[in-house]
């Protein structure tokens, strides 16, 4: 119930204006698309438990429905995303003896690696012990990403690098396009993130070389002028990081 409030909170009761366009999706994942579930951020509240419980539950979920039936095509199941979601998933997977694959445009765990160098992870809700088997015990970039790939390659998870166009059923099988390739399954869970879409200002100069959409290193900074354009979290996070390490920071947001 907690969560059910944040998410409407977070997407259709905050200040900003308009709330951002997400995929119908129900409480468990499924989708008017038999056979195909969404996960993680795409859910509707980015938090890396609930992440790597909703892509677990996905998974034992699709196991237990009656209509499953292993064998039935290329793969029983096709992850798109390699995330927390998506490797969550696909540890419960191997667990469960399916026969899956993993498809990544970028690399494993890719939105955590564009967090700020040494930015703390809060793991909310604290109480809260996701299903599956992927552990979320690291309170800082550097060792949350060193432990999660410390475990997928423990797993023998290794993504497919491919930039998933769309999905589309065909009879009882699900086709998963990317480009020219075409991978199909009985089951399908997209894990994609949203971090990947930054808007743009749509102002002059925008393109510029020292125009950034991600704060990587704040240490980059040091002495120099940044303005940083925002005022949500993300913001306030990379003004403070800036300013911890000698920058001299304006912070500039319309409300």
């Amino acid at each position: 119930m907690l969560l059910t409030r944040y998410a409407k909170w977070l997407h259709t009761g905050w200040p900003a204006g308009t709330a951002e366009k997400l995929p119908v999706v129900n409480t468990d994942g499924t989708t008017r698309v038999a056979g195909l579930r969404v996960v993680g951020d795409l859910g509707g509240i980015p938090l890396l438990k609930v992440a790597a419980d909703t892509g677990a539950r996905a998974v034992q979920a699709i196991v237990a429905e009656r209509s499953f039936a292993r064998g039935k095509a290329e793969h029983d199941l096709i992850i798109v995303g390699g995330g927390v979601s998506g490797i969550s998933a696909a540890l419960e997977a191997k667990r469960a003896d399916l026969t899956f694959l993993v498809l990544e445009s970028a690399r494993p765990f890719a939105t955590i690696h564009d967090f700020p160098t040494g930015k703390l992870i809060f793991t909310y809700p604290t109480e809260m012990k996701p299903a599956g088997s992927l552990a979320l015990t690291a309170d800082v970039r550097e060792s949350l990403l060193a432990d999660l790939e410390a475990q997928r390659t423990h797993a023998g998870i290794s993504p497919t690098q491919a930039s998933v166009d769309r999905v589309v059923r065909n009879g009882d099988v699900l086709e998963v396009h990317a480009g020219k390739e075409v991978f199909r399954a009985s089951r399908v869970i997209v894990a994609i993130g949203r971090s990947g879409n930054f808007r743009e200002l749509g102002c002059e100069g925008e393109t510029l070389d020292k125009v950034t959409h991600r704060l990587h290193d704040p240490a980059d900074h040091a002495s120099q002028r940044v303005l940083v354009v925002g005022g949500g979290d993300s913001a306030l996070e990379a003004a403070i990081a800036l300013d911890k390490a000698g920058a001299r920071v304006t912070l500039a947001y319309r409300g």
